[in-house]
């Protein structure tokens, strides 16, 4: 057809309203000048979203950093799209419900929708209660994880909890507060935090299972709700997620740096960069999964299949999807990106590799993405749930 922008206007936007996949409606929308018209936000009428890969930005000199940013279609076969997200210019970045909290070098700190570029200012990160050591500001502290228990686009009445290490403890921040809230446990370090049926969990190295009483009479305590054999541990990570309205508790293996032969720690600086980086290695090689029981006495339960589910995980990210109801998704399998923090401190170029899909049947491995590598000193690949605001 010679000229797309001579058809009947009220056609076209029929033909976006009946476009499932938000990257079709987006490339819809770039055809014409009447296409971008009709593919506003309210005629997309699409179907949950399965979530895009977001790529670390680009090593480049500073003064030469593109705001763009690369995006994974597991839907689309590994396709990359490329979008503007200036807030995300280097940054630590990490996502929940389609929205960005990202943390600047300084310690700056926002809530950002990335398709609106809606913009909600956080406290700022010297208000942490363990920000400071010995006096002095820790530059260690980055963003880890953080979860809001409603979406900001909906809503102002929502609480947003954040995990950041070197600290890993809880804290939370609701609209209208000054500063982060710390929950307080015997046991502060956390590994995972998610929302579950009204409340927010968390749980530590030791595979142990809080509720936090943020939103109720006693919002800075937690409680000890559940925990899962400590034996199947020993330095490994742990996250949290919802499974068809079960809690489950996720162990991951391979996730400590290993020192090989050649190894040297001739710095007693515990920001030191490796200078040999053939001297470690690190990558996921197994995944246990337990169901606990949170109601009746710390029960719990390890589980072999997600039958038609698969997993998303990430240091940012612990997410179930029914594969059933989307495309380019295996079941049985557990899609992880890489979130050793070891080695986005400590490696000359960061981290970012450890990324792949692990088959639960076989146990088996394979990845998700096969472009050039992306390695990262900032922000690690993340997990991005696509939403118009």
């Amino acid at each position: 057809m010679g000229n797309w922008d001579e058809l009947q206007y009220d056609l076209v936007v029929l033909v976006a309203k009946r476009i499932g996949l938000l990257e079709d409606f987006l490339a819809f929308g770039g055809v014409c000048r009447s296409w971008r018209s009709a593919a506003a936000k309210e005629n997309f009428k699409g179907r949950p979203q399965v979530p895009w890969l977001m790529l670390p930005e680009e090593e480049e000199e500073e003064e030469k950093k593109s705001d763009e940013r690369r995006f994974v279609s597991l839907t689309k076969g590994g396709m990359i799209r490329r979008f503007d997200v200036p807030e995300a210019k280097g940054k630590r970045c990490v996502e929940t419900l389609g929205w960005f909290v990202t943390m600047s070098e300084q310690g700056e700190m926002s809530l950002i929708h990335p398709m609106s570029r809606v913009k909600i200012d956080l406290p700022h990160h010297n208000t942490f209660k363990y920000a400071y050591e010995d006096g002095e500001e820790d530059k260690r502290i980055y963003l880890q994880k953080a979860v809001l228990s409603s979406c900001p686009s909906s809503t102002d009445d929502y609480v947003l909890v954040v995990i950041c290490s070197a600290i890993s403890w809880l804290s939370f921040w609701r609209p209208g507060d000054k500063l982060w809230t710390t929950i307080e446990t015997r046991e502060g370090v956390y590994y995972d935090v998610t929302y579950f049926k009204g409340q927010f969990y968390g749980v530590n190295p030791s595979g142990q299972v809080f509720r936090c009483g943020v939103g109720g009479p006693d919002p800075t305590l937690a409680w000890l709700v559940g925990e899962i054999p400590s034996e199947t541990l020993g330095g490994k990570r742990t996250y949290l997620v919802e499974l068809s309205g079960r809690l489950l508790v996720v162990v991951r293996d391979g996730c400590d740096l290993e020192f090989l032969p050649g190894y040297v720690d001739d710095d007693d600086d515990t920001d030191s960069i490796i200078k040999d980086e053939s001297t470690v290695k690190y990558g996921a090689t197994e995944f246990q999964l337990f169901e606990v029981d949170i109601n009746r006495n710390w029960t719990w339960a390890q589980i072999t299949t997600l039958g038609d589910y698969a997993l998303l995980l990430g240091d940012h990210a612990s997410m179930a999807l029914d594969v059933s109801k989307f495309v380019g998704v295996k079941p049985n399998c557990i899609y992880y990106t890489d979130d050793n923090w070891e080695a986005y401190h400590h490696l000359k170029r960061g981290g970012g590799k450890d990324m792949g899909i692990y088959n639960l049947e076989d146990q088996t491995q394979m990845p998700h993405y096969n472009g050039k590598e992306c390695l990262s000193r900032v922000s690690p690949p993340i997990w991005v749930t696509p939403s118009f605001f």
